[in-house]
């Protein structure tokens, strides 16, 4: 049988029948299903503690200088908590009940790999 290539470059080669992801290859036959998934973002709750605190702070102390900088703090750590770069993976499960996880950190494109993953699975039948 012809092994039919559906996703190459420097990083990753997914054929017909096997996937390489660096030093690693994996029979395309063992593959059971593929799933991408994203880090979940917790709420920032110590960015919406130091606000409400420095709010409070504001209304209550004079000067309320001090209570403008905790509530700077409080709203700066939660811009940063919600616009970090979340991690991505790209889950295989195995026959053997093993998962193989390809992230974000080692591939720039996990949706391509993703889609090249799933065709493969449908074209093997």
């Amino acid at each position: 049988m012809e092994e039919h290539v559906f996703l190459e470059n420097d990083d990753i080669l997914i054929t017909s029948t096997r996937l390489v992801v660096g030093n690693k290859t994996i029979a395309i036959s063992s593959v059971c299903s593929v799933e991408l998934d994203r880090e979940e973002i917790k709420p920032p709750w110590i960015g919406i503690a130091f606000t409400l605190i420095g709010l409070i702070m504001i209304f209550l102390l004079n000067p309320p200088s001090i209570g403008w900088i905790i509530t700077f703090l409080g709203v700066l750590i939660i811009i940063i908590v919600l616009f970090r770069n979340r991690k991505e993976a790209v889950i295989i499960e195995l026959l053997s009940g093993e998962n193989e996880y390809i992230s974000n950190e080692k591939i720039e494109n996990l949706q391509s790999v993703f889609t090249a993953i799933n065709d493969v699975i449908i074209f093997r039948g």
